[in-house]
């Protein structure tokens, strides 16, 4: 027994291929402790797809970072039922403050945080539409803006959605499950405009990561909704 288990643990083929079946968390946070070697190998190509560090194009079917649902329920909730009021959409800053980040804030805030070079989904989201609705006493108001060739990472997501949630908006995301879309991720945002002007801020600092990077979102002609 002992002479296979070294054995396992000195052929680096076998050690990725044990450390491939480990949890996510504890491949992620354990494994690289234990030694140098494994965490050696816990940067091999394989192990750095399993973590969703490295694009894996193989998959047919896009499935979502298990880690980073678990981190951030919002971004990966769906609404109950046929689309409800967007008050009840779950990227709302309520639901922000019941993630775990509220347990351990400098963590998730630190600007080498691995969750923000995490990819979203494997194979990775290549494009993103953003539509925007504001709500005001004018009526309601669209825009669009769509981001392409991406190899989408919580770091870029976070970043394009806390600041609406932090004015006041709400958000949900649709995931179109056809690797031959072209739109694989739409962000749907909705936002009431009050003649007081703009709220405080819901979120603050607690949520802000100190690796915030504004990503430019070209918007096309607002247009009036019908």
């Amino acid at each position: 027994m002992a002479i296979a288990r070294d054995e396992v643990m000195s052929t680096p083929e076998l050690l990725e291929h044990t450390l491939a079946h480990l949890p996510m968390r504890d491949l992620l946070t354990i494994a690289p402790l234990v030694s140098k070697n494994w965490l050696a190998i816990t940067l091999s190509p394989a192990l750095q797809r399993a973590l969703f560090f490295e694009p894996d194009l193989t998959g047919t079917h896009p499935v979502e970072n298990p880690l980073l649902v678990e981190m951030f329920p919002p971004f990966f909730l769906l609404p109950s039922g046929d689309w409800p009021p967007p008050w009840l959409w779950p990227g709302n800053a309520s639901r922000f403050k019941e993630m775990p980040w509220i347990t351990a804030p400098d963590a998730f805030k630190r600007e080498d945080a691995s969750w923000r070079r995490m990819l979203v989904t494997q194979p990775p989201t290549r494009t993103m539409v953003v539509t925007q609705t504001t709500h005001g006493r004018t009526g309601d108001f669209e825009q669009r803006a769509v981001l392409k060739d991406l190899s989408l990472r919580m770091g870029v997501l976070y970043d394009i959605a806390m600041p609406f949630v932090d004015g006041g908006a709400s958000f949900s995301l649709r995931r179109h499950h056809d690797l031959d879309r072209g739109n694989d991720l739409s962000l749907v945002v909705w936002e009431s405009v009050s003649c007081l002007g703009k709220p405080e801020p819901l979120l603050g600092e607690l949520f802000a990561s100190e690796g915030f990077k504004s990503v430019e979102l070209k918007f096309e002609e607002r247009v009036r909704r019908v």
